[in-house]
């Protein structure tokens, strides 16, 4: 982890969790995806995309937002740094930044952001109960 020196256990399992998501939608596809993906988010999740705009709540329409992406666009290459992790109590922030070539349409994207979680513990595991994701300009 970046500029984190002395890594808890608590961000270990939390960094576990953020790599079982990212490692769901890169190489997994159908059922294995959704199981995979509702380990790791919480019923009542909410997602916010560029600007913040609500996306959507609730686990089934997050993983399925993952379902969406990756059966509309063909990933190319993706890289993730590793995750910037703050703990307070039963509840973290995470965050990251991507960057991802794909293509989709017949034509070929090359984007980077920003990926920003809030977990919980919730019955003595980690889950993501909030998530923006934030392409950057340029």
């Amino acid at each position: 982890m970046a500029n984190q020196l002395n890594i808890t256990a608590e961000q270990t399992l939390i960094r576990d969790l953020l790599s079982r998501i990212n490692d769901a939608w890169i190489k997994q596809r159908g059922d294995a995806m959704t199981a995979a993906l509702n380990e790791c988010f919480a019923e009542d999740v909410v997602m916010r995309g560029p600007g913040f705009v609500f996306l959507g709540k609730g686990r089934d329409r997050i993983v399925q937002s993952y379902h969406h992406f990756v059966s509309q666009a063909e990933v190319k290459s993706v890289s993730l740094d590793e995750p910037e992790i703050d703990v307070t109590g039963e509840t973290a922030t995470a965050q990251y930044k991507w960057a991802m070539t794909y293509a989709l349409g017949g034509q070929e994207f090359t984007e980077h952001g920003r990926d920003v979680f809030v977990l919980a513990r919730r019955d003595k595991k980690w889950l993501a109960v909030w998530r923006a994701m934030l392409p950057e300009a340029g």
